[in-house]
């Protein structure tokens, strides 16, 4: 089989030269010299691999990637990026984006050609090693079956307290299913607050709502504390709730009760006072992270993160938490600490 591979290069002297290198390796080479006419020509081509600049004027290889992405006739398509500098920046966006590999300008015909052949070789062996549809649906019958489908073997990233997970915005290319630690998603007012849509903790998947809707993240995720998080690729999400009746009920399921949480957060926060906002959100902080190892509860969170989750002002929820304090039904920590002491005096506020 000859592959197909499109080079969307503005510089002419990286076109020409990579164009000679790909050639000489008998692979069948296409060629544009800026992101617009790239597009145009992977829509009429079918490229098996495309090669794109990121920095190009007019439509760069953001956009490209973005473009095509988005099409699921570029499924299967390879996406490796060239790029002058390693900007970190720059290279977590592109591989938010979709891309497969990147290469830092100025760069060796061995290294492209080493780099083209690696990304088509594991293409291969995953296609070969993949079930197929068929065989996804009739072998996922249980929760606990589709739970191991979904996260066997993937790759595993590790976050530090307070860092993104996902940004409000960007386009869905994978779903998260939580391992281990905490975190919230949230929207930002035009003025700067916070507010908290939705407590994660181990066992919780995220970012699948946007990801079955077709739309952008509409939440950014952050972590509360050291979380690790198992990634399914959108690809292979979408292969099984397509496939799998189990998967689709789930994921149907999941949709419903998200709808239903949302609804009743926004009632809650509009009807309830500032003491009931506050003391429900300790309870559900308490309800979703349990309680330590010594029976009691606490949780380490700054002020300005439990003001969003309590969708009150900073300064109201300190205030308020420094009165159940007064009350003996928590008690507070310089390094943000929060410790119920009395869960049942507590409940009683909200009734």
């Amino acid at each position: 089989m000859t592959y197909k591979i499109l080079l969307i290069v503005n510089d002419p002297k990286i076109r020409d030269f990579s164009c000679e290198i790909l050639e000489l390796a008998s692979y069948q080479v296409l060629q544009a010299s800026d992101g617009k006419n790239g597009v145009e020509q992977a829509m009429a081509e079918h490229p098996d691999v495309i090669v794109t600049e990121l920095a190009m004027p007019g439509l760069d290889g953001f956009g490209v990637l973005h473009l095509l992405q988005n099409k699921p006739l570029f499924a299967n398509v390879l996406f490796i990026v060239l790029c002058s500098v390693l900007d970190k920046k720059q290279l977590r966006k592109a591989m938010e984006m979709g891309a497969d590999d990147i290469i830092v300008k100025p760069f060796e015909g061995e290294e492209l050609l080493s780099c083209i052949e690696t990304r088509i070789r594991k293409q291969l062996l995953r296609q070969q090693s993949s079930p197929s549809s068929d065989s996804i649906k009739s072998s996922l019958r249980t929760e606990n079956e589709l739970l191991s489908y979904l996260i066997q073997d993937r790759n595993i990233d590790r976050y530090n307290k307070k860092q993104l997970v996902i940004r409000e915005g960007d386009r869905p290319t994978k779903v998260f299913y939580m391992l281990s630690g905490k975190a919230r998603s949230f929207k930002t007012h035009p003025d700067g607050k916070d507010l908290v849509i939705d407590l994660y903790g181990p066992g919780d998947y995220i970012g699948f709502a946007d990801l079955l809707s077709g739309a952008n993240y509409s939440e950014t995720v952050e972590t509360l504390d050291y979380t690790e998080l198992a990634i399914i690729p959108r690809k292979d999400f979408e292969e099984v709730i397509n496939s799998s009746t189990v998967a689709s009920q789930k994921f149907i399921e999941k949709l419903i009760q998200r709808s239903s949480h949302l609804q009743n957060r926004l009632l809650w926060l509009a009807y309830h006072s500032l003491r009931q906002k506050v003391a429900a959100a300790i309870l559900h902080l308490k309800e979703k992270y349990s309680c330590t190892p010594n029976g009691y509860f606490e949780i380490n969170l700054n002020r300005a993160a439990f003001a969003s989750i309590a969708g009150t002002a900073t300064e109201s929820s300190i205030r308020t938490l420094g009165e159940f304090r007064a009350e003996h039904l928590i008690e507070l920590e310089a390094d943000g600490t929060i410790r119920l002491l009395n869960e049942k005096k507590l409940a009683e506020l909200i009734i």
